[in-house]
């Protein structure tokens, strides 16, 4: 999509934000100055970016039903724009809301995570490590909260680029964004559940097991742990996905965790071993002083048996060794046992957000 970004003409902190786009490599994207901005200007592009735009122009812009993101202070919602940016909001006691009446906040971005910040502002990104692997035209639509504008202008991308499939994870307290999702022939595919665990002293203690040991995985651990990946991971939502073949999603997680091992993809993968022999894994990735858990899997054979709290013991005291101070792991909303392991060793629920998945070739 054509994005055009408005430079605003003071120096303020969103400014330092907006002028930072010219980083993030973008193709198809132009900047402005506030003072040559008009209507006829503005009817080429499909994306608007800015800090601030006359309420008059924004209307106009809003009926050619070119999408507006606002990156500004937030102080109350506009109807005319799609997506608000304010890295600095902080909700608290005058501003809290409920999320069941689908009143607005704005995205209170990370900007530290540009790929996170390129996908909301590209709105929708053809996938193309994604595309390759499934050999199918995929994108991911970036915005957690969907619009008219959006859906116009995601349609006509998705029709210009032949796309087959369009990935989108929703906010799971609106609405107007479920209802537009559904309208528009997306299909519910699985509850995506983030949660969160400090790294403190308690976490220098392992929970110590007879025959029980943990180390590093190398790639000749590969061909023990690989049937463990291939096996689990049974309520994700590729294997709810008619369209992707089991042997092509079995096959995905063996490369994902291949990539772990290697540090490609995941930082490394640590392992759980019983009598010397690998039953288990756990692959992080590793960002400034925070952790991801990637895949998390324990054999068939040794579940139900304590290794679970064992091993998210061990990986707690490895990245308290390295200062991480927070561990963020995601899972599905139905796999009820691995939610139960991740709070039984005291990680608390973040997020809340839903997988959609729309085929456009079916």
């Amino acid at each position: 999509m054509k994005k055009l970004v408005i430079l605003p003409n003071k120096k303020t902190k969103y400014f330092k934000i907006i002028s930072g786009i010219k980083k993030l490599g973008f193709k198809d994207i132009e900047f402005l100055s506030e003072k040559k901005i008009n209507h006829k200007l503005i009817k080429k592009f499909d994306i608007v970016i800015f800090e601030k735009l006359q309420k008059k122009l924004q209307m106009k812009i809003h009926k050619e039903k070119i999408i507006l993101i606002n990156i500004c202070k937030y102080v109350k919602h506009n109807e005319f724009v799609d997506i608000f940016i304010d890295p600095f909001f902080r909700i608290n006691n005058k501003n809290s809301f409920n999320p069941s009446k689908g009143i607005f906040t704005p995205i209170q971005q990370d900007l530290s995570n540009y790929i996170e910040f390129k996908y909301l502002l590209n709105v929708i990104t053809i996938m193309d490590w994604d595309s390759k692997f499934w050999k199918k035209k995929i994108c991911f639509i970036g915005p957690k909260r969907l619009t008219n504008n959006i859906i116009y202008r995601c349609n006509k991308f998705i029709k210009k680029n032949k796309i087959q499939m369009v990935q989108f994870l929703s906010h799971c307290h609106d609405p107007q964004t479920v209802n537009l999702a559904e309208k528009n022939s997306f299909g519910f595919k699985d509850i995506r559940i983030t949660l969160e665990k400090k790294i403190d002293l308690i976490s220098k203690k392992v929970v110590k097991k007879k025959d029980v040991s943990f180390r590093k995985a190398t790639i000749k651990d590969l061909k023990a742990i690989k049937p463990i990946a291939e096996s689990s991971y049974l309520e994700s939502r590729y294997y709810f996905d008619n369209l992707f073949s089991k042997k092509s999603v079995k096959r995905f997680y063996a490369n994902w965790l291949k990539k772990a091992i290697l540090g490609t993809f995941d930082s490394f993968c640590l392992l759980i071993c019983f009598k010397k022999k690998p039953i288990g894994f756990c692959t992080l990735k590793v960002k400034k002083n925070e952790a991801t858990i990637g895949l998390f899997s324990i054999s068939k054979k040794y579940q139900r048996r304590g290794f679970s709290q064992s091993l998210l013991s061990f990986v707690c005291y490895e990245l308290s060794r390295i200062k991480i101070s927070l561990l963020r792991v995601v899972t599905q909303g139905r796999n009820y046992s691995a939610l139960k392991a991740y709070q039984s060793n005291n990680f608390k629920i973040s997020r809340t957000e839903l997988w959609y998945h729309k085929w456009t070739d079916k």
